[in-house]
């Protein structure tokens, strides 16, 4: 009997296997090897959209190769890992070159290996017939026929679309055929070198003073490889350089600093009780460091702000944090001293340029949250403007110039002359470098307001 349920078990996954390509994907790429690309493209973004996993996969790798679209490599990221975690090895091979070569999110030995013990796991073979293949033979027999037209056959026309007409394909681009990598193994380390990144100058030659703040806390988080929408470049940067500086400049403790990258709704609400535990224990002698670096956005209807964690959605507000609920859960702690350093914009702009979540396509002025209780509050830019990263630096500009002045002062510097000089800094680089104001603003509470200047973060 176990016999055969194990045999009934092996059909049933074969079966799956096989049918993880339907007739309308089989037709799509068909149309693709024909020569029909921009007809394939369309019948795969169709397909996808109705959870098709095939497609799904073949619609990541035009957008990853930029076959009749633009390259898109952040939406190739999204189908793979859709049709990865459907458990296609086919999207997990890709899944995992991603993570090996830090193409849109962070480069991750630990993913990259993940994933190919999944993809060999399924066997180690692909499943899906290569497009890849399918493509390049499609435009070698199009660039022969141009060559030789006496040899015979007539110039490939895209199928009638629904309201009729037809179109010649003319895309000549060669796609090298997708072969799976190596597994790496943990240990020993790759030989093979990994691309040289720059570091930035804050990055290099953090002050070690020696101190000792064992009662000052530190919760960073550090949003950047988002599930839905676009990634915040250069955050997890952000949020590992500011915790070195934590520790080595401004004398936390280790355990004392809460880094957490890509931060869920979930790691939020839980990193805010911890501190509200922490700040319990210490009878109000504890301080608190709060850095926050990833998106923010805006209620059209309302104005509220809002942080929005990496499972969240921009078109749905409740699966993200108001970011007044934030301010009040801090300002109820029982602390001393709670500074909150914002490198977000809540416009509905994304780090850089584009829109996030605004659906008219403008900025759209957030309004101001209020702080609460013994807390001043640091935002990278005005509620209507974007927080702009420093190309070659790897940081947020906003965070750049927070950083440089730490290092500058060795932490001594206190929060009035550290705000004056990070906000006269990234006013006049936004202005030279993107021809737009970015204008970090200061917001402390009533009970601190003549207070926060001689602050400092030690």
């Amino acid at each position: 009997m176990m016999r055969l349920l194990f045999l009934i078990l092996i059909w049933c996954v074969q079966t799956v296997s096989a049918q993880s390509m339907d007739v309308q994907s089989k037709a799509a790429l068909e149309s693709m090897r024909r020569g029909y690309v921009q007809y394939a493209f369309d019948e795969f973004k169709r397909l996808a959209a109705s959870n098709d996993m095939a497609a799904q996969y073949y619609l990541g790798w035009c957008y990853e190769n930029g076959v009749a679209c633009e390259k898109a490599l952040t939406d190739a990221f999204r189908l793979y890992r859709r049709a990865a975690e459907r458990g296609l090895p086919d999207a997990m091979l890709r899944l995992a070159s991603f993570y090996q070569n830090g193409i849109v999110v962070s480069q991750d030995d630990g993913r990259y290996n993940e994933w190919m013990e999944r993809y060999q796991k399924k066997g180690g073979k692909c499943l899906l017939p290569d497009i890849a293949e399918a493509y390049n033979g499609a435009q070698r027999n199009i660039a022969n026929y141009a060559l030789n037209p006496k040899q015979g056959g007539t110039v490939r026309q895209q199928p009638a679309a629904s309201g009729g007409g037809t179109g010649q394909t003319v895309n000549h681009i060669t796609i090298v055929q997708q072969t799976a990598p190596t597994p790496k193994p943990e240990q020993p380390k790759p030989t093979t070198p990994k691309p040289v990144v720059t570091k930035s100058d804050v990055d290099t030659g953090i002050p070690s003073t020696g101190a000792v703040n064992e009662n000052t806390f530190a919760l960073i988080i550090a949003n950047e490889a988002y599930q839905n929408v676009a990634p915040v470049p250069n955050a997890i940067n952000d949020g590992k350089v500011f915790a070195d500086y934590c520790m080595k400049t401004l004398g936390m403790p280790k355990t004392n600093i809460h880094l957490v990258n890509n931060a869920t709704y979930i790691n939020i609400k839980r990193e805010l009780n911890l501190m509200r535990q922490i700040a319990e224990a210490y009878k109000g002698g504890a301080k608190l460091v709060v850095y926050y670096a990833g998106h923010g956005l805006p209620d059209e209807a309302s104005g509220d702000a809002y942080l929005l964690p990496v499972d969240g959605y921009g078109s749905d507000l409740t699966t993200c944090y108001n970011l007044n609920d934030f301010y009040a859960a801090l300002g109820a702690m029982s602390l001393s001293q709670v500074v909150v350093l914002m490198d977000a914009c809540f416009s509905g702009s994304l780090r850089g340029d584009g829109m996030l979540a605004s659906a008219r396509g403008v900025a759209i002025k957030a309004k101001g949250s209020e702080s609460k209780g013994n807390m001043v509050v640091l935002s990278a830019a005005q509620g209507d403007e974007t927080a702009y990263p420093l190309d070659g630096q790897h940081h947020g500009m906003f965070t750049y110039y927070l950083l440089k002045k730490l290092k500058e002062s060795k932490g001594t510097a206190n929060l009035g002359s550290l705000f004056d000089y990070v906000k006269d800094n990234v006013v006049k680089k936004s202005l030279v470098v993107n021809g737009k104001r970015q204008t970090p603003t200061i917001s402390p509470s009533a009970a601190v307001y003549d207070k926060w200047r001689n602050w400092t973060l030690k």
